[in-house]
C-alpha cells in the first residue's frame, strides 16, 4: 500500500491528477471546437440541389447566367484592383470605397434584372443571386454607418452566403446536364 503521508508521493499524485485533468479538459475543448466548426460548415451548406424539368430553353438560360457571372467577375476584379492601387497609393477614402462598392452591387443587381431568363430554374438561380446582392447592400450600408470603417462587400452573413453558394451549385449542376455546354465553356 502507498504511503500517502509522504509529501513527495502526495505532490506527485496531485500533479499527475492535475496534468491528466488538464489533458482531458483540452481534449473536451478540442471536441467542442470541432463540433462548433462542423456546425458552422453545416449551417452554411446550401439546401440540396432543386430538381427542375428540362426545357428547350435551358441552354439559353445557362449561357446567360454564365455570361452574367463572367462579366460581373471581370468588373468586380477590376474594381478590387483599382481600390487596392488607390489604397497602396494612399489616395483611397472610405467614402470613395463605399461609393464604388455600392455602385458595383447596384450594377450586379441591374445586370441580373436585365437577364431575359425563360425557365423556372433560371429564374430560381436569378432570385438566389439577387438575394445575395441585396444582403450585400444591407451589409455595406451597415458598415457605412460605423464611423471610420472601410466597407467590405465580401464580409457576408450566413443567409447571403447560403444564397450565393446555392445559386452557384444549382447553376453548376444544371450546366453539367448539358455536356455540349461544358466543352464550349472550356474553349
Amino acid at each position: 500500500m502507498l504511503n500517502l503521508k509522504s509529501p513527495v508521493i502526495a505532490i506527485t499524485l496531485f500533479s499527475s491528477a492535475l496534468f491528466l485533468s488538464a489533458c482531458d479538459q483540452k481534449n473536451t475543448e478540442k471536441k467542442n471546437e470541432i463540433t462548433t466548426e462542423d456546425q458552422v460548415i453545416q449551417e452554411l451548406s446550401p439546401q440540396p440541389i432543386k430538381q427542375f424539368t428540362k426545357t428547350a430553353n435551358d441552354t439559353h438560360d445557362i449561357k446567360l447566367l454564365i455570361d452574367y457571372d463572367e462579366r460581373y467577375t471581370d468588373v468586380s476584379d477590376e474594381l478590387e484592383s483599382d481600390l487596392e492601387k488607390m489604397k497602396n497609393a494612399g489616395t483611397l477614402t472610405a467614402e470613395f470605397a463605399y461609393s464604388r462598392k455600392h455602385d458595383s452591387i447596384l450594377s450586379a443587381l441591374e445586370m441580373l434584372k436585365q437577364l431575359n431568363l425563360k425557365t423556372e430554374q433560371g429564374r430560381y438561380i436569378q432570385g438566389l443571386l439577387a438575394n445575395y446582392w441585396e444582403e450585400q447592400e444591407k451589409l455595406l450600408q451597415a458598415h457605412k454607418a460605423q464611423a471610420n470603417q472601410s466597407p467590405n462587400i465580401t464580409e457576408d452573413n450566413e443567409s447571403a452566403m447560403q444564397s450565393d453558394i446555392q445559386a452557384q451549385e444549382q447553376l453548376e449542376y444544371w450546366r453539367t446536364q448539358y455536356p455540349e455546354l461544358e466543352t464550349k465553356v472550356q474553349e
